[in-house]
């Protein structure tokens, strides 16, 4: 049997999907096929499991007058999705951009969500077997739903941790990093920064935070910086502890994902960071404010969440309605370290007291 998965984007959304791929492979599917936006293919291409990847570059077909270079483009990427062929495909994009390329696809059985559930009603044309998952589960539990539905099974299951395949200028940078690291204390790997400003805590809320943490468990924090800004953030808080720090700016993810296995924690905004550590058998901690921690957090006992609160009474089960223009952003602006650092250090005394357990 071969399958194909499409989820073209984003980073964080490709990594919810990884358990499908162990899933698959458990199942005894032959070949599993991904297709993806070329930005997010690295963490694809790494991925041990998965022997295709079709790679997408729909930025060169949203222009509203088309170059000949965007048209040929549209015909380079038809063929590349039309090469093989699939025993199934599963689309869970559930948008127009993902529609099209199920519709493209040769496959003989497509499956995706049911009208009331997809992003954009269009992609309903392109698949023949739809489901409704039902509500409550994480967006990692209704993918995994969504292909046991498929296949009329209903065993549990729980994907394992994956090590992303690395090329050897990769395992170099792993090693450098890894031999900054100090010997006796237990590394976090702490990233405070997202894409969306109302996901972001206080700067002086952040210092405090740590600083407490600091004195409880003495930690040695790596920062991990995507941006400028965020560059400009984590080095505030590497000032605060200028012994026992670091910032990684801008790391290769598949090396990120390779050091992140062998640090003690991870902690982080709801964001790419937080996911890719999900993927690792270390311990995260997400700290969520307009997104849900049941819906988009790691799931298993060795990961915790905060979960901030609304000051405005706003109920939601996947994201606030208000994420982009709440004024002021107050479930997290207004979070204070307090709040944050009583789940934050139950849930690392209680996986410091399992992992002693399991030694």
């Amino acid at each position: 049997m071969r399958a194909l998965i499409i989820k073209t984007s984003s980073l964080g959304d490709v990594l919810h999907t990884f358990g499908v791929v162990e899933y698959l492979k458990k199942r005894g599917v032959e070949s599993i096929g991904w297709a993806v936006e070329k930005k997010a293919a690295p963490l694809v291409h790494a991925h041990p499991m998965v022997d295709t990847v079709i790679e997408l570059d729909s930025a060169h077909l949203r222009a509203l007058f088309p170059h000949p270079s965007c048209i040929r483009e549209f015909f380079n990427q038809r063929k590349r999705v039309r090469k093989e062929r699939w025993d199934v495909a599963f689309d869970f994009q559930a948008n127009c951009k993902s529609g099209l390329v199920t519709f493209l696809a040769r496959a003989g059985t497509k499956v995706g969500y049911a009208k009331k559930r997809v992003s954009e009603w269009p992609n309903v044309l392109a698949t023949n077997t739809r489901f409704v998952p039902p509500s409550g589960l994480s967006v990692r539990g209704e993918y995994l739903w969504m292909v046991k539905e498929y296949f009329q099974d209903h065993f549990p299951f729980s994907p394992s941790p994956v090590q992303l395949l690395t090329a050897p200028e990769q395992e170099e940078d792993i090693s450098l990093e890894l031999s900054r690291w100090p010997e006796q204390c237990p590394v976090w790997i702490v990233a405070p920064g997202s894409y969306w400003k109302s996901k972001t805590c206080r700067l002086e809320m952040l210092l405090e935070l740590f600083s407490r943490v600091q004195k409880r468990f003495s930690p040695y924090y790596i920062f991990v910086a995507g941006t400028n800004e965020e560059l400009s953030l984590t080095g505030k808080l590497a000032e605060k502890f200028p012994q026992t720090s670091h910032v990684l700016f801008r790391p290769d993810l598949v090396v990120l994902q390779h050091v992140m296995d062998r640090a003690c924690a991870v902690v982080s905004m709801d964001s790419l960071v937080l996911h890719l550590g999900a993927t690792t058998k270390t311990p995260t901690f997400g700290i969520f404010g307009p997104s849900s921690a049941a819906r988009y957090g790691p799931e298993g006992l060795q990961h915790g969440a905060y979960q901030g609160r609304c000051y405005f009474g706003e109920k939601f089960e996947r994201r606030c309605r208000y994420l982009r223009t709440c004024p002021g952003s107050p479930c997290l602006h207004k979070a204070s370290p307090h709040e944050i650092l009583e789940p934050l250090s139950t849930w690392y005394e209680r996986i410091t007291v399992e992992k002693q357990d399991s030694i």
